[in-house]
């Protein structure tokens, strides 16, 4: 995948969406950030790994250094990823570090992840149709989005999303700065597991869809950060991996 940049300072954008998201969830960001790129999900072999899954989707991108980050699960994939590529920096929106900041519910849901092959995704996504509508688009824009993305998403890389959050138990070791922005408001991924740098007041769990502002002003500022600072990073050393337990 081509990834383009409008300086020679400021390496190109990826960022990840999160679980039954996609491109969309971004378009605040693709408009300020044309040098952005939101690559889609590969289908992922059953038992693949997600650093083994990162790897793979590391050779669809160009091998020139860029700023990596994610939303939710797609922040996860996004630590993984910076272990395989010339990363400057990891923007995670929504997401957590490491495993140990899983909430308790995700926790307490490992034992049962043998089911998630069983889950009736596609009768799910039907279930969507009332509010992928004209009138909900109308009136409620947001409710709107999520539900096209989750009737749009590949009920294969669905399930294995899921389960690849439940078992996750290695935290990546990467060689450039992680920047992370929270809502106040994430009861998915609640505050109080995780340590941000900043949180935005009221934002919930997608933040790029309901607080454009605030999320394209915290990359602009890392941008610039990563920016001002290339010239001088200082030799990177090989990923190491921290394994945690269950």
């Amino acid at each position: 995948m081509a990834m383009s940049t409008t300086s020679t300072d400021t390496p190109p954008l990826v960022l990840l969406s999160g679980l039954a998201a996609d491109a969309r969830i971004f378009t605040a960001q693709k408009i300020a950030f044309p040098q952005m790129c939101c690559p889609g999900w590969l289908e992922p072999e059953r038992t693949e790994t997600i650093n083994d899954y990162a790897g793979r989707l590391a050779e669809t991108l160009d091998e020139s250094p860029c700023i990596v980050g994610g939303a939710s699960f797609g922040g996860i994939v996004a630590l993984h990823l910076a272990e395989h590529i010339d990363a400057r920096a990891v923007i995670l929106i929504g997401s957590i570090k490491s495993p140990s900041q899983l909430p308790m519910y995700a926790r307490c849901a490992r034992p049962f992840r043998f089911l998630i092959p069983f889950m009736p995704v596609r009768f799910l996504q039907t279930l969507t149709r009332p509010i992928a509508t004209r009138f909900v688009k109308r009136h409620a824009p947001f409710a709107y989005g999520l539900a096209c993305q989750f009737r749009d998403s590949n009920p294969v890389v669905f399930k294995w999303s899921l389960r690849r959050i439940l078992d996750w138990s290695i935290t990546p070791k990467v060689s450039c700065p992680v920047f992370h922005l929270h809502g106040d408001r994430d009861w998915t991924l609640p505050l109080r597991y995780t340590d941000p740098d900043e949180s935005v007041a009221g934002g919930g769990h997608v933040l790029s869809l309901t607080h454009p502002i605030e999320v394209n002003s915290y990359i602009r500022q890392i941008l610039s950060e990563v920016a001002s600072t290339s010239r001088t990073a200082p030799e990177r050393k090989g990923p190491e991996h921290e394994s945690l337990p269950k």
